[in-house]
């Protein structure tokens, strides 16, 4: 993350816009992170894990409220699955009900909406809050702009791909 902010900074200093993904493993076995962050020691087990990954991107978004693109910058934070969804056969829906955080202080009003819906969404949505109008042949709809009975979600694992319609299930297996 203080890579991140560096990279921003520097790109912001050359009058460039930027476009950075980050993604966490914390998180994941073996479950460790930096000691003394937080109050569970690192590699016991999950609970500290989640705790730091909050931890990291608590630190992350004050570092960057110090910085002067803060203001025009949209943060975007997904997961991509719950603990006990990966390396198994089924596919569990419940494990795959995963937030996706929008912030822009300066430009979006926060808010809360209920969608059934999956990552293939994210880029049509945000290119939405951006006001950008794009052709394009994306599968995902923008979450904002669906109507009743339209959401659905693509869920997978290392077997199977599953749509969920939110009564049913269809799942391609190997």
């Amino acid at each position: 993350f203080h890579q991140a902010i560096k990279v921003a900074g520097k790109s912001a200093a050359e009058g460039q816009h930027f476009f950075l993904h980050l993604m966490t493993t914390s998180n994941h076995r073996p479950y460790t992170y930096p000691e003394g962050l937080i109050d569970i020691p690192s590699g016991t087990g999950r609970n500290g894990a989640v705790k730091y990954t909050d931890h990291a991107i608590g630190e992350f978004l004050a570092e960057a409220k110090q910085q002067p693109w803060f203001d025009d910058t949209l943060f975007v934070i997904v997961a991509d699955h719950q603990s006990g969804s990966s390396g198994k056969r089924a596919l569990p829906i419940e494990r795959y009900h995963i937030p996706l955080w929008v912030y822009a202080p300066q430009h979006i009003i926060p808010r809360q909406v209920e969608r059934l819906s999956s990552q293939i969404d994210l880029a049509p949505t945000l290119l939405s809050l951006l006001n950008m109008s794009y052709r394009s042949n994306f599968f995902g709809k923008d979450i904002l702009a669906m109507g009743p009975g339209q959401g659905r979600a693509l869920i997978g694992n290392y077997q199977n791909l599953g749509l969920f319609d939110g009564n049913s299930m269809a799942i391609l297996g190997l």
